[in-house]
């Protein structure tokens, strides 16, 4: 192995000097040319200068510090470090400074060599670019004949020319004042350039900047510059590259005016400030809506830092579009482009709900031009925007909510002319704090996960039970399930889910308008009993599922610090100022929006936290019923009915007067505890051969019997038909025998009579009642009830075999037929009413009716009274009507056809019902529960039209519901058409 020889003459290498220079200069001392020494020392011998200051291998400086003597690491401050951002303007030639060059004894600095050294600060001037006597770039090949010329001189030659020879150190100065502008972007640069890491991206973005920058810079940003350097700006070549795609050199006067332009947006840490400088350069020729200024290219926009580019995304910020500038977070310190193919606004959408947080959609809405429930659909998915590298919003807004229109860019705009550009801001805000912090909840596991019907029905029930509410009615109009129960449905899914319920694909979607009105005033609706309840429930769900996360979240009001929102924080309004104005004066709540400034969605959401006091409930209510089993269960125990019912031998009717428990909840609660209901009391006890010797063989009637034995008289005869032994008729004037009278007498008299008992009772107050204009007329002259006198004249008909009087009706008092005026003749006759007035007993016999108390009880029967409302069904869940002779025809026609789909013209060809009768009909049906209607199809409605003509108005199709069916047949069942 051969040891490397040293130079035995050695020359010190200069602070700041260049590789090249030093070489030069060792040459000359050794007394050889440039590129007979570089042979010697076995370096390349390359044709351009500057390949020996930026492509030199770390190994062969390395070598060169041997032969030379120099500490290890030495040179590595001559040259060019291989990582520096040469960018496009890496040129061949080299600046230098005549002062600087002649101190230095021709001896040229490594900084000359950089594409932004263009101003000397030692001497305050601009550097050359050029030789001022051969015109051309100095050093721009190997230095030849330096053993003929000093150094310092330009020897560029040529074939046909000789040598240049000019002096270098001899160069005109350009001086720049003390205060100048290019000085103190010069001192900038080389502030940059003690800090190696910072210079590189710095210098590598004020590469990519050059071309923008001087399509942008104008004459009025030289003005302070001087006439030398405004002359140098002018002769600048607008093209950055010659045909052959190689970078023009830029002069020095044009490189410092670039990077005084481009040092105030890319040295301050200030963003604002930063960004502020690219809007006063930008504002000037960009073109609106623009990610990239105009006169920089795509490529050149991407090889820009990140952080300029989040400073270009700024100052663009209020000349971008509005999806831009969300999906750029350009308002925010962390504005940046999404790279193609990323993935994080994907992975946000499990912590995102399809509606907006109740929270943030108070602060973010605009006051005016957005319907609610849109902009919270839409604002839940423009939180997917953010970072987001799909172009399409149609593509975004389809990953949450499919259903919604294509509003993104609307429902932007409208909040930016509503004054509020900041909700753009707070939109990348809480993008960003989920991408940080994630949320507490999983939105898409429980979208998953939570089943459509979170409660059920008797959940429902017993959950209003207990909070002293009503769970509502039973059944709608147009569904089979209890409208508020359908809505507490809605509740728990979208307060677990944070679902929109417009979307057509849920199960508990909102069909109509209406629908949703009514859903819109649920939470109101709800006490803070009930509503705290329904949480407990959801919340109850949530660990069934074995999902550990909290029942609701939102992200922290912080998102929006130093925001100008249009609207307040949720909790910020007075409570009990929204109780007195909607709920103590029931006032509308748009009215309280108004009268406390803010939204009337500020207003909704607030009063679902809002006291409302309970409704005191009857005990014939739903409620009070419950409460009632409820005591029932707490007192009628199985030891209290043992001790009381059967033991003590009381009646449950006695039991349910002394708890104030009604009789048959009792019986019910009695009969789950498996006990035996008794109907009656227990039979009396009579001992069987007493009550036969005194009955058969003492002859005593079962009066007597009974009042010995402290009884009734009714309980000795039912114990004897018990006994089967036969009854004596009761009361000498009722015996078969008594009742067989002349045959002279009328036939009807005789057939009423003859046979059975009371008959000549029956008789008297039908010739009575007849005098009457109505049966209750004549009941309450007679001191009796309407339906015994119903019941006995149907028996005198029905022994008689004929009709004997019509029934009355308003304005139609009741009279005699034919067959009765007779009956009513054969009682006028002398010897009829002397039989009818000795059989009747003297406390049976009313006097008749004076002419006062006919003419009072035929005033009374001509004013008509407002009949009141039917009396509820008990186990049919419709509201009942009253029944007309065109309804009861109607819903024969209906019974006859359960399950058929029908219209109003069927059913007119069918009964030969009016038509101004039978829609009003079907109409109050269905608003009663008993049908569900529905329009009809495009299809048919459009098949059915007259050629020539229009479809016509569409059929309304009604169908006959289970329990309509069954009110139906219970009101046809009482009934027998007119």
């Amino acid at each position: 192995m051969t040891e490397t020889r040293v130079l035995p003459l050695r020359i010190p290498i200069l602070d700041g000097e260049s590789l090249d220079s030093w070489l030069e200069t060792l040459g000359r001392r050794n007394g050889l040319t440039f590129s007979a020494f570089l042979r010697i020392l076995g370096l390349p011998g390359n044709y351009f200068t500057r390949s020996m200051v930026s492509d030199l291998p770390v190994t062969v400086l390395r070598e060169l510090e041997i032969r030379t003597g120099l500490p290890a690491g030495r040179l590595d401050q001559a040259v060019i470090g291989s990582g520096f951002p040469f960018g496009p303007r890496r040129q061949r030639r080299c600046r230098f400074c005549p002062q600087c060059l002649a101190e230095q004894e021709g001896r040229w600095l490594l900084k000359w060599w950089l594409p932004w050294t263009f101003a000397c600060t030692t001497h305050e001037a601009l550097l050359h670019d050029t030789c001022p006597g051969c015109g051309e770039g100095v050093r721009v090949r190997l230095p030849g004949h330096t053993l003929r010329f000093p150094a310092g001189t330009c020897t560029i030659a040529s074939r046909l020319a000789s040598v240049c020879g000019t002096d270098l150190t001899n160069a005109k100065r350009l001086p720049l004042a003390a205060d100048h502008p290019l000085l103190a972007a010069q001192h900038h640069v080389d502030v940059l350039l003690a800090d190696p890491s910072t210079a590189y991206t710095v210098l590598a973005d004020l590469s990519q900047c050059t071309s923008w920058l001087m399509h942008t810079i104008d004459d009025d940003d030289l003005q302070s510059m001087g006439r030398a350097v405004r002359e140098c700006w002018r002769r600048r070549p607008l093209a950055t590259r010659t045909p052959a795609d190689r970078v023009k050199p830029l002069g020095a006067a044009v490189s410092g005016v670039v990077a005084h332009a481009a040092l105030p947006f890319l040295v301050t840490p200030d963003d604002a400030l930063a960004a502020h400088a690219v809007h006063g350069l930008r504002a000037r020729r960009d073109t609106p809506n623009k990610v990239i200024p105009r006169g920089m290219t795509a490529e050149q926009w991407s090889q820009l830092s990140p952080g300029t580019q989040r400073r270009f995304l700024q100052a663009g910020d209020r000349i971008t579009g509005a999806l831009d500038r969300v999906r750029f977070s350009s308002s925010t310190p962390r504005a940046r482009v999404p790279e193609p193919g990323e993935h994080s606004a994907s992975a946000r959408i499990r912590h995102l709900p399809q509606l907006l947080w109740p929270g943030w959609t108070v602060r973010l809405m605009p006051r005016e031009g957005m319907q609610e429930n849109l902009f919270r659909g839409i604002a839940a998915a423009l939180l997917l925007l953010p970072g987001e590298p799909e172009l399409r919003a149609r593509g975004i807004t389809d990953r949450l909510g499919p259903h919604l229109p294509s509003a993104m860019t609307v429902t932007l705009q409208r909040a930016l002319k509503s004054g509020h550009p900041d909700v753009l801001t707070a939109l990348c805000n809480l993008a960003h704090h989920l991408d940080d912090h994630g949320s507490p909840i999983d939105y898409e596991r429980r979208r998953h996960l939570i089943p459509a019907a979170p409660i059920s029905p008797d959940q429902w029930r017993e959950l209003c039970f207990r909070t002293g509410t009503q769970p509502g009615e039973q059944l709608s109009t147009k569904t089979t399930q209890a409208p508020r129960y359908l809505n507490a449905q809605r509740y728990l899914h979208q307060l677990l889910t944070g679902a929109d319920l417009t979307d057509p694909r849920h199960p508990l979607a909102l069909r109509s308008a209406p629908d949703r009105s009514r859903y819109f005033a649920f939470p109101p609706s709800l006490t803070l009993d009930q509503r705290d309840a329904l949480h407990q429930h959801a919340i109850g769900i949530l660990h069934d599922l074995n999902i550990n996360e909290p029942l609701t979240w939102e992200p922290p009001q912080e998102c929006a610090d130093g925001l100008d929102l249009p609207g307040r924080h949720l909790g910020d309004i007075d409570l009990e100022e929204v109780r007195r104005i909607v709920i103590t004066e029931q006032r509308a709540p748009r009215e309280a929006a108004k009268d406390l400034d803010t939204t009337l969605t500020h207003i909704r959401f607030t009063l679902e936290q809002v006291l409302r006091e309970p409704r005191e409930w009857a005990r014939s209510s739903s409620l009070g019923s419950w409460r009632l089993h409820q005591q029932a269960k707490e007192v009628l125990t199985t030891t209290f009915l043992q001790r009381e019912y059967i033991d003590g031998d009381k009646t449950l009717a006695h039991i349910a007067q002394e708890t104030g428990i009604p009789r048959h909840i009792a019986i019910a609660h009695a009969r789950t505890l498996g006990f035996s209901i008794r109907r009656t009391r227990k039979p009396f006890p009579i001992d069987e051969p007493w009550l036969r010797e005194q009955y058969l063989t003492r002859k005593r009637s079962t009066y007597d019997i009974a009042e010995e034995l402290g009884t009734e008289d009714e309980t000795v005869r039912r114990r004897l038909k018990h006994l089967k032994i036969p009854l004596r008729p009761p009361g000498v004037h009722s015996r078969t025998v008594m009742t067989k009278i002349d045959t002279s007498l009328p036939r009807d008299v005789r057939s009423a009579v003859e046979g059975t008992l009371h008959g000549w009772l029956r008789l008297h107050r039908f010739q009575i009642a007849m005098r009457f204009p109505s049966l209750d007329s004549a009941a309450r002259h007679l001191k009796t009830e309407p339906n015994a006198l119903v019941t006995q004249f149907r028996r005198l008909e029905r022994d008689i075999g004929k009709s004997l009087f019509t029934r009355a009706a308003f304005g139609r008092p009741q009279q005699p037929t034919r067959q009765g005026r007779r009956l009513l003749r054969d009682l006028e006759a002398d010897r009829v009413e002397a039989l009818m007035t000795a059989s009747l007993p003297h406390h049976h016999t009313p006097a008749p009716p004076d002419d006062h108390v006919l003419e009072a009880a035929h005033a009374k029967f001509q004013t008509r009274r407002n009949p009141g409302p039917p009396t509820p069904f008990d186990d049919i869940a419709v509201e009942r009507i009253r029944i007309t002779r065109p309804m009861l025809a109607l819903l024969h026609d209906l019974l006859a056809r359960p399950q058929q789909e029908f219209y109003g013209a069927e059913v007119i060809a069918r009964t030969g019902l009016e038509p101004g009768s039978v829609y009003p009909q079907l109409k109050r049906l269905e608003r009663a529960g008993w049908l569900t209607s529905r329009l009809e199809d495009d299809i048919t409605w459009m098949n059915r039209a007259t050629p020539g003509r229009g479809p016509g108005k569409r059929r309304t199709f009604y169908t006959l519901t289970a329990e309509g069916h069954r009110a139906a047949r219970h009101e046809t069942q009482h009934r027998t058409a007119a």
